[in-house]
């Protein structure tokens, strides 16, 4: 694309995530009109460019719209219009994290931190990589693999391994397992989640009071379950090999990462009270507010006024240059978001019944296949976010649930979890196995696989004995 054509798409999508800020301040009819019209506007901008699976997405979208203004529907156009909210709400919540990422890209913070994670003895490594892969996903989502990936390449001479070639291809592979399993913990267990919007959004009835604190527990289950692995498989006869070196002990930079997290977080839950809004929506409001006070503090040296003119040009001018590469999540997120919210009102919530009720299985064991639903597509290269954004809409009108809909929610989340660590076509697998030169199918089957047959078996139990707990 030319450079004046992505300074268009660009000006698009922020006028989009503008509309969509203006509706969780002050709802209003017309805004959600501009915001749906300014959506099709930047699909149709970057039809060309985004990619095949994208495209097949939208096209089912299209196809689903005409089926609803075929169909009995009672007023399709509400419905219509409402899967498109749900669709300018995703592309807007994943753009929105725009703002943190650009302000980690130049923050001496996150650079410090991430030198410290990767600087220390090797277990202590890995527990500190897999905290940083959780919490800088957080902040960065992608971005934390490409940050640490480097620091990984980077750090992991053969010189930092004493010239041998064992030692440092041991290391890699222990640092980069650390690293994906934090990260694969991030739609289970942080508060600005994609995953976590999109059930609170598909399933009203949940609540993140409760959503949170179960996503967070079962994150806390994979990511011990990763480090008692690390610790079982360390390679313990080769230890006498590495060289000796003091370990780094930067605490205040790990501190201040957690600080914005929860400050992200914290502000949300004001925004909550204050506009009486749902967390996730809130979190459209602290996200950008968090990052450019964030870059605002990297330009305070330049004063109040000269710093606000470089933070607004360095936004803009970054915006041109990243908001097209967002084409096809964008594409694929909001197309879920409609698909999943027009599925729930075609399917009459007797056939969903019916389906969810069928004595195929006991109750308590629906958890687990709602996981696998999730799974299995990923391995074919199906984003977890379509899987889940369907399922859970699908839930949201079938009647007498045999098990507490918390607990088939949470299923769906550790499915998206699990298959960031199970599926070597995730963009994370691809992302990872690129910057260290391997093969995603050797990170994902070879290096993880024992770990991903473990932690499905481990989930898998956990999620049962909640449905029980909770029935």
């Amino acid at each position: 694309m030319s450079p004046r054509l992505n300074r268009f798409s660009a000006v698009i999508l922020l006028g989009m995530i503008a509309c969509v800020l203006a509706d969780v301040l002050l709802p209003h009819e017309g805004v959600r009109w501009a915001a749906r019209g300014l959506l099709i506007a930047y699909v149709a901008t970057e039809w060309r460019h985004i990619a095949g699976n994208a495209r097949l997405m939208v096209i089912l979208a299209a196809a689903m719209t005409t089926f609803a203004a075929l169909s009995s529907l009672a007023d399709p156009l509400k419905v219509v219009t409402s899967s498109l909210d749900t669709g300018a709400f995703f592309a807007t919540f994943f753009a929105n994290q725009f703002f943190l990422r650009e302000a980690a890209r130049s923050s001496k913070l996150v650079s410090r931190c991430s030198t410290f994670f990767v600087q220390q003895t090797p277990g202590r490594r890995y527990a500190l990589l897999t905290l940083g892969g959780y919490l800088f996903g957080i902040i960065l989502n992608l971005g934390v693999l490409s940050l640490l990936g480097i620091m990984i390449r980077q750090r992991n001479s053969l010189a930092s391994a004493g010239g041998n070639e064992i030692i440092r291809e041991i290391r890699e592979r222990r640092m980069v397992l650390a690293l994906l399993r934090g990260f694969s913990v991030t739609p289970l267990a942080s508060p600005l989640s994609l995953s976590l919007a999109v059930l609170l959004t598909a399933l009203p009835s949940l609540h993140w009071s409760t959503m949170l604190p179960l996503g967070i527990a079962t994150g806390a289950i994979v990511l011990g379950l990763g480090w008692l692995v690390d610790r079982v498989t360390r390679p313990t006869h080769l230890q006498h090999l590495v060289p000796p070196f003091e370990p780094g002990r930067d605490y205040a930079a790990l501190v201040g990462v957690t600080g914005l997290v929860l400050l992200v977080f914290l502000m949300a839950l004001v925004f909550e009270i204050l506009l009486g809004v749902p967390l996730s929506r809130a979190m459209l409001v602290s996200t950008p507010l968090v990052g450019l006070g964030w870059l605002a503090r990297q330009y305070m040296d330049y004063g109040a006024r000269t710093g606000a003119r470089l933070v607004a040009r360095r936004v803009v001018r970054k915006a041109a240059e990243t908001f097209p590469a967002y084409r096809t999540e964008i594409a694929i997120l909001s197309s879920a978001g409609f698909i999943g919210t027009l599925f729930a009102a075609l399917v009459p919530p007797q056939v969903l019944g019916a389906v969810v009720g069928a004595p195929l299985m006991p109750p308590a064991l629906l958890p687990i296949l709602a996981m696998l639903a999730v799974m299995g597509p990923a391995q074919l290269g199906i984003n977890p976010i379509v899987s889940v954004t369907i399922l859970a809409s699908a839930l949201r009108n079938a009647p007498d649930l045999p098990v507490a809909p918390e607990s088939l929610a949470l299923a769906l989340i550790a499915g998206w979890g699990l298959s960031v660590n199970s599926s070597p076509l995730t963009a994370s697998a691809m992302l990872i196995g690129e910057l260290v030169g391997k093969p995603a199918r050797t990170i994902i089957y070879g290096w993880n696989g024992r770990f991903n047959l473990i932690a499905i078996a481990v989930v898998a139990g956990w999620l049962t004995f909640l449905a029980l707990a909770m029935r």
